[in-house]
């Protein structure tokens, strides 16, 4: 293999280690979009929201798994490997970009699935109130709009050192309402499911055309070998 090859060779294997890093972050990513949202899977509203995470977790596994198969491909000089490697990334890549398209275009009412989620947990507290008490420790928030929804009187979910029972007004003030709290965690994800998902598609596209250089380069090499 001339010079260019093994050029190709190994930026391929070090662009594989960094999808196996990426891969690793997407799947702590999504394991924790899923553990957040999974205590409020008593609410119908929940799918939708869920759903985005769940689909996180398993191209995080996926990413992981092609990752390392093309680690072993490029530095084993396997074509056929390589060939599979450049398959499977250009079905991640595509997948990818529908996930990312589908996030930009329904935002929007992927915060109202959420925000119907917390209004939903808010009318049912008076029924089932471990549902709000959960969501308020999970982000810090008080009360749907805000402490004043409570009256005078505070649930120790509200703050985190509660006395008798109950949290002091002082305790509560600082805390934002949980439909600020919520649509806040969704902002910052999304940022997140948009740019950074938008970097990891541009890495997996070069990744993909120095597979397939590479694939080819080896198959030529071999055919060599044989005459």
């Amino acid at each position: 293999m001339d010079c260019g090859g093994v050029f190709v060779k190994y930026v391929l294997f070090i662009f594989n280690i960094l999808f196996v890093i990426c891969g690793i972050l997407l799947i702590t990513f999504g394991s924790i979009m899923v553990s957040t949202i999974k205590d409020f899977s008593g609410v119908g509203e929940t799918f939708t929201a869920n759903s985005v995470a769940i689909i996180i977790l398993v191209l995080g596994c996926v990413v992981f798994l092609v990752a390392f198969m093309g680690c072993c491909g490029a530095i084993r000089e396997n074509a056929c490997a390589l060939t599979s490697y450049s398959v499977v990334m250009l079905v991640l890549l595509v997948s990818q970009l529908a996930l990312i398209i589908y996030v930009w275009v329904d935002h929007v009412q992927i915060q109202q699935s959420l925000e119907k989620i917390v209004q939903t947990i808010w009318d049912q507290r008076k029924t089932d109130a471990l549902l709000m008490d959960t969501l308020q420790r999970s982000f810090k928030c008080c009360g749907l709009n805000g402490f004043a929804d409570y009256g005078i009187t505070y649930p120790a979910s509200c703050c985190d050192s509660p006395s008798n029972g109950t949290c002091a007004l002082t305790q509560v003030m600082t805390r934002s309402s949980c439909l600020k709290a919520v649509d806040s965690f969704w902002d910052t994800n999304v940022s997140i499911i948009k740019y950074a998902g938008l970097g990891v598609t541009a890495v997996e596209l070069v990744a993909f055309i120095f597979a397939c250089c590479l694939a080819n380069q080896t198959r030529n090499s071999q055919r060599r070998q044989n005459y």
